[in-house]
């Protein structure tokens, strides 16, 4: 029973390997390379919005001192805010919620749906009446695009909640910008 089993599964797994163009290949790994940049800059996105709402909510003003000392010690602990629903403290960088976002989509969804992709691009070819394209390359395609646009889509969330919030004051970031381009050049 086991080797039938065995045998079943290899057979599978060889129609899905044989389905699968160079170029679908190709395609996926620019995706997976674009789509782990852009989890990186999500991750450390996140990260930064964790470090100024930890000063925030604890009266501690953003110099660069208290960013770095947030990062690297006063941020992974509770701070003295207390949620008003639980009246327990919040956790900040060792969130549940931070760590498990970046498990679940590592581990689970963005596999899950390179492996949809791979299913459909083996599939018999489906032609669109009136179209030179195939529903089966289609649905491929589209199931490999989810986790890049996935990642844009978490980017700006979490650049309306840094604005939202009041986490960063973008004026005084563009005005101090302003500045030292204007000192770099001469012109201060």
């Amino acid at each position: 029973m086991k080797g039938k089993t065995m045998n079943l599964i290899n057979e599978i797994l060889l129609t899905l390997i044989n389905g699968v163009s160079h170029e679908h290949v190709v395609d996926m790994g620019v995706i997976i390379i674009l789509t782990t940049a852009l989890l990186f800059v999500d991750t450390t996105q996140r990260v930064a919005t964790e470090v100024l709402r930890y000063n925030k909510d604890n009266d501690r003003p953003n110099t660069a001192l208290n960013l770095i000392t947030t990062l690297v010690w006063y941020g992974w602990g509770r701070g003295k805010y207390l949620n008003k629903e639980t009246n327990k403290s919040k956790r900040y960088l060792m969130s549940e919620r931070l760590r498990g976002d970046l498990l679940i989509k590592l581990c689970v969804q963005y596999p899950a749906w390179m492996v949809l992709s791979v299913i459909f691009v083996s599939l018999p070819d489906i032609p669109i009446p009136a179209t030179e394209l195939y529903l089966d390359n289609l649905f491929a395609f589209v199931f490999m695009m989810i986790p890049f646009f996935s990642e844009c889509w978490s980017i700006i969330e979490n650049l309306r909640e840094l604005v939202e919030d009041d986490l960063i004051d973008f004026n005084k970031v563009y005005s101090r910008l302003l500045e030292v381009i204007r000192a770099w050049r001469g012109n201060a």
